[in-house]
């Protein structure tokens, strides 16, 4: 694992086409934005753990809707969101 220092409006490029960038730092915890193609799947890492817990149980009839911490349905419950509607949720 890489592990870089970044400070507020700086950022990381990944290949070409990816740049996460730090948005917003609070106490505890910091906003980034991830700037990518439309075709590159983004999603945070405690959904992507509950997707794959999700398909190895049964599939259950009905869908709980999640809320984030800003109390927008979360990935979960509209579906997957491209990268730029996932990029003016977090701007």
């Amino acid at each position: 694992m890489l592990v870089l220092t970044r400070k507020l409006a700086e950022g990381i490029r990944i290949g070409d086409e990816i740049l996460v960038k730090v948005i917003r730092t609070g106490k505890g915890s910091i906003k980034i934005g991830i700037d990518a193609p439309d075709h590159f799947r983004v999603v945070r890492g405690e959904l992507f753990d509950e997707e794959q817990d999700e398909e190895s149980q049964p599939v259950m009839k009905g869908r709980k809707e999640h809320r984030d911490c800003d109390g927008l349905p979360d990935s979960a419950s509209l579906g997957m969101l491209s990268v730029v509607e996932a990029a003016r949720l977090v701007c």
